[in-house]
């Protein structure tokens, strides 16, 4: 049944992506992917989580979802996969289907939980990709490998928490982990030791200078994926209403980013300085991401002093201090023109720290430079077309037929169009020099007289006829008045005829002979306008063309 699930999902998407493998009949292995979650590693698949913590379901599948981090810093859902057993092979069949599914595009950075099978098959189908352990999953399993009564005590909480997350360096680091493994006499504790011997595998200060994105989990980031996903696993359910919950709680994750995409587009963040700087970083980041760009303009402003400025051949070198009593040296390159900072923020989350701010400001700079502006942070990060390895645009299945070209050029001219209306939206003048060129631009886009009539066509059901036919069938000639109404432009009299098919003897007909005794006669109608005084000729068709500004005819007779 979830299988059949998946195959009508492929069938209604053909971007829908999912492979699996049975054994002794019975479902061993599966991995799904649908057209959101492709496109959104296009854009956010820079770095990575794999998570196999997670509860198995009522066949003792283990549930393994591939995770990252969206351009608002919320966790953004890739893939998932059900797995029969945790071996080596599978974990390989498991990367080796992602990658498919992804188009050959590996993670520059993964992050998983501690688990010998999980780092074996890394090793061997994602050998380039930095691999990290989660540090929330290790300090989760504290309580249980100490004495729980500890954690009751406020000064061994700050403790292990500035030797763990508050390092910067690695000496930071060993000094304060040997002080709490002795103060609390933990040098026996075989859980600690082991955690220790792999310190360069999940304790950030051995490895600020990698990009991570944002997927070093905190705590109330973690604890949010943590809840997302025990809303389909808590419980050891079938896998077809696991789907049902699973379906549901995807469509609310993916709702909340389209909330925070509007916010961010059509909204402007409270600025808290005058400087362009800060306007700057509120106009070209997401909400989320300039609150973190904010914080470190704030703490440029108020906290960073130069403390001395060294001129070199082909750089300076200048010393920062700040509110943390840690002098920091930011490096400017000459031939780069970029600056680098010792804290090493930019390098690790992409968002500019203070001191770097605090040298921009001292050099008047009153826009980001480039560089800083991480394009993943930004609001129209996502606006790009998405493709598959085989060129294939990833769109969800539309309900209008249309060519990938087509759609492309759509994306331009709507990414294009977004670009000049953030520039304009920025004063009144602005606005009203859009508006008067669209206005403009329009004349060039309105639709044709041939098109308003087949629009008009589609709309009554049947065709507008080209001209007015009447027939007279008696034997005197007739008069009336013709009146035209529904015209889409005036009738032209030049350019107006009258054809007329008629015969003195109603039982006239051509012959080999008389070829032309029965033949119609056109001529011009001199008196064509909306509205008409006619004479019909007795036993007459008479069929009138009235010439008008490339308009077509209804009439009423």
């Amino acid at each position: 049944m979830f299988i059949e699930n998946l195959h009508t999902l492929n069938k209604l998407d053909h971007n829908f992506f999912f492979e699996y493998e049975v054994k002794d009949g019975r479902l061993f292995r599966v991995f799904w992917a649908d057209t959101t979650s492709r496109k959104n590693y296009v854009h956010f698949g820079d770095v990575l989580s794999f998570d196999t913590t997670y509860s198995t379901n009522q066949y003792d599948m283990k549930f393994a979802p591939f995770t990252g981090v969206n351009h608002h810093m919320r966790s953004i859902f890739f893939g998932a996969a059900f797995l029969a057993d945790e071996k080596i092979e599978s974990y390989v069949w498991l990367f080796n289907t992602f990658l498919r599914a992804m188009g050959g595009k590996a993670p520059s950075f993964i992050v998983t939980d501690e688990d010998a099978s999980i780092k074996a098959a890394i090793a061997i189908i994602l050998p380039d990709t930095i691999h990290r352990l989660c540090m929330w999953h290790i300090m989760k399993k504290l309580p249980e490998k100490i004495d729980a009564n500890l954690l009751k005590d406020d000064e061994f909480r700050k403790m292990i928490n500035l030797c763990v997350w508050g390092s910067e360096t690695i000496e930071e680091f060993e000094s304060r982990w040997q002080a709490w493994i002795a103060k609390y006499h933990f040098e026996n504790n075989e859980w600690l030791v082991g955690r220790y011997k792999i310190r360069k595998s999940w304790i950030p200060a051995y490895f600020r200078e990698i990009w991570l994105g944002g997927i070093l989990r905190t705590t109330s980031r973690s604890e949010s994926a943590n809840s997302f996903f025990s809303r389909f696993i808590g419980r050891k359910l079938a896998l077809v209403e696991f789907w049902i919950r699973f379906d549901t709680a995807l469509k609310c994750q993916r709702q909340d980013e389209l909330i925070d995409d509007n916010t961010s587009m059509h909204t402007n963040p409270k600025l808290l300085t005058s400087w362009e700087l800060e306007r700057h970083g509120g106009a070209v980041f997401t909400h989320e991401v300039f609150r973190r760009f904010q914080d470190e303009l704030l703490a440029a402003r108020e906290h960073c002093d130069v403390q001395t400025t060294t001129e070199m051949e082909d750089r300076t070198i200048i010393r920062v201090v700040d509110n943390s009593n840690r002098p920091r040296e930011v490096i400017f390159v000459n031939a780069d023109q970029v600056h680098k900072c010792s804290f090493m923020l930019f390098e690790s989350i992409g968002i500019p720290c203070r001191h770097i701010i605090r040298m921009l400001r001292s050099a008047r700079i009153s826009e980001l430079p480039m560089h800083y502006i991480t394009k993943r942070w930004t609001k129209n990060c996502k606006r790009e077309a998405a493709f598959d390895s085989e060129g294939n645009l990833l769109i969800e299945k539309s309900i209008t037929s249309m060519e990938d070209s087509t759609r492309r050029k759509m994306a331009a001219a709507h990414n294009k169009f977004e670009d000049i209306f953030q520039m304009a939206k920025t004063s009144e003048e602005g606005l009203d020099i859009l508006i008067q060129n669209l206005e403009r631009l329009s004349l060039l886009f309105e639709p044709t007289s041939r098109a308003r009539q087949e629009e008009q066509e589609s709309f009554i059901g049947m065709s507008i006829p080209e001209n007015v036919q009447v027939v007279n069938f008696g034997s005197d000639a007739v008069s009336l008045t013709i009146s035209t109404t529904g015209l889409q432009a005036s009738v032209n009299a030049l350019g107006s005829t009258i054809t007329v098919l008629t015969s003195g003897n109603v039982m006239d007909e051509n012959s080999f002979s008389n070829q032309n005794k029965v033949a119609p006669v056109k001529s011009e109608l001199s008196n064509a306008a909306e509205q008409m005084q006619v004479t019909l000729a007795p036993h007459s068709f008479s069929t009138f063309d009235l010439a008008l500004a490339q308009s077509k005819l209804v009439a009423e007779i």
